[in-house]
């Protein structure tokens, strides 16, 4: 295998750019493929790795992008719900013990403290002693939480916004008779939906912006926000995810999923979603990747590949078998 792949470099980058084109589209700088065994993501072939099985509807996805690790809920048969931890670099799968019905999590994404809400309050969770702290709110059955430079929260019934700061629960001023179903903190802005739409607001003023949906029923239904690494706002419905284009006050889908229940993004970038019972991780394939590699580097050669680990070789390979108009021209 080593040496069919030495062999795919000893040919000019000339030659295998011209093979790959033959099976690509490329439009205003983006390479679209145009038989694509995953999905697309941004027209961008994509390959489904299943990072965990057999979960019961896993919901409100949120990463720590230093360690990589995904927390979330899920519910046993008894519809219980708990909250659990994945390493999305090892695969490593733990419940979180401690707290009564995990139901949300939120990262800090400076001090990377992980906060979690449950059915009877909120708690602070130590990833690295694996403990659980209640720290206020008793007797409130916690919906949603987000951290950004303090911690809010909105729990049932009434579904108000609200901060938790040394102790203290205070309503967000401007919002207090608002009702929340999922809820997004930027710098300056709290995104918002309910069953009238996906709203923004600016805060400190009382006015809120609704946005158009391409979408019949709107954004009931809406399974979460996700911040990805450029600092782009997504919102996940159950037919996919979504890129938040605040100049035209819509959205525009990246990706088509099948009743999705959750998203989140980790640290490289990668869309992780939720379905009924998986959590799946969206990988650029291998030919797309190799593809922009050779597109982009003026300098390759075949020192490029000895570079690359043996799971990489490998990765690369098992992408290109799968097109044999590449493989019979090398």
């Amino acid at each position: 295998m080593e040496l069919l792949l030495l062999g795919l470099f000893d040919v000019t980058k000339m030659k295998l750019i011209l093979i790959l084109s033959s099976l690509l589209t490329i439009q205003a700088g983006v390479i679209k493929i145009e038989n694509c065994d995953g999905l697309t993501v941004n027209g961008i072939c994509h390959k489904q790795e299943i990072l965990h099985e057999n979960l019961g509807g896993p919901i409100l996805l949120s990463v720590d992008l230093k360690s990589n690790v995904l927390y979330f809920s899920y519910h046993f048969p008894n519809l219980l719900y708990t909250t659990a931890r994945l390493s999305l670099d090892t695969k490593e799968f733990k419940n979180i013990e401690g707290v009564t019905f995990g139901y949300t999590q939120a990262v800090d994404r400076n001090s990377h403290d992980v906060y979690i809400g449950g059915s009877d309050g909120l708690y602070k969770y130590d990833a690295v002693a694996d403990k659980a702290t209640f720290i206020g709110v008793k007797g409130a059955y916690v919906l949603r939480v987000y951290y950004k430079d303090v911690l809010y929260y909105s729990s049932y019934p009434t579904k108000s916004l609200n901060t938790f700061e040394n102790g203290v629960s205070k309503k967000i001023p401007g919002l207090e008779d608002t009702k929340v179903d999922q809820f997004f903190i930027d710098d300056g802005f709290i995104y918002f939906t309910n069953d009238t739409g996906l709203y923004s607001w600016k805060k400190g003023t009382k006015d809120t912006v609704l946005y158009n949906s391409p979408r019949p029923t709107g954004f009931r239904g809406s399974r979460g926000f996700a911040l990805d690494t450029k600092g782009m706002v997504h919102i996940c419905m159950q037919d996919g995810v979504y890129v938040i284009k605040e100049d035209s006050l819509t959205v525009e889908k990246i990706v088509n999923l099948d009743n999705a229940f959750g998203c989140a993004i980790d640290k490289n970038n990668n869309v992780v979603y939720s379905d009924g019972t998986r959590l799946v991780r969206l990988l650029p394939s291998p030919f797309t990747t190799l593809h922009s590699t050779i597109k982009n580097n003026d300098n390759l050669t075949p020192n490029y590949l000895t570079n690359m680990t043996y799971a990489e070789q490998r990765n690369v390979w098992s992408g290109l078998k799968n097109f044999p108009a590449l493989t019979s021209e090398i």
